[in-house]
């Protein structure tokens, strides 16, 4: 996050088990994810970026190679979901999927092995 009110810029992790965003790491991130994002200056001017990252093998116990399948489709539906919520609030929102996986997995501190980045997501004012 970037520009949002009630946020200090950073990095924070949505916790889906407890509902509430725990804060990552301090410090506006928008270069970085603009250059991860191969040069996509919209990322630059965002108030806040979405990235999804997924942790693969607790997908593939259950539902071994189509995970892979599961995982990108989970993804669209919970942008389509961030599409229509902005929408609601009068907020722009432009997918992404465009990227540099290892350097956007260093950024938000996760490894590319166990979890790896999968989609971004920028919201803003038009």
């Amino acid at each position: 996050m970037r520009a949002v009110e009630d946020f200090e810029p950073g990095i924070y992790h949505f916790r889906p088990h407890v509902f509430d965003v725990e804060f990552l790491k301090r410090g506006d991130h928008s270069r970085e994810l603009t250059e991860a994002a191969l040069g996509q200056i919209i990322v630059m001017r965002a108030h806040c970026t979405f990235i999804w990252s997924a942790v693969v093998e607790r997908s593939k116990w259950k539902y071994r190679q189509r995970a892979y399948r599961y995982i990108y489709l989970d993804a669209g539906h919970i942008a389509q979901n961030l599409y229509l919520a902005s929408e609601a609030l009068g907020l722009s929102v432009c997918a992404i999927g465009a990227l540099f996986d290892d350097k956007v997995n260093s950024i938000i501190g996760v490894d590319g092995v166990e979890e790896t980045v999968i989609y971004m997501a920028t919201v803003g004012w038009p």
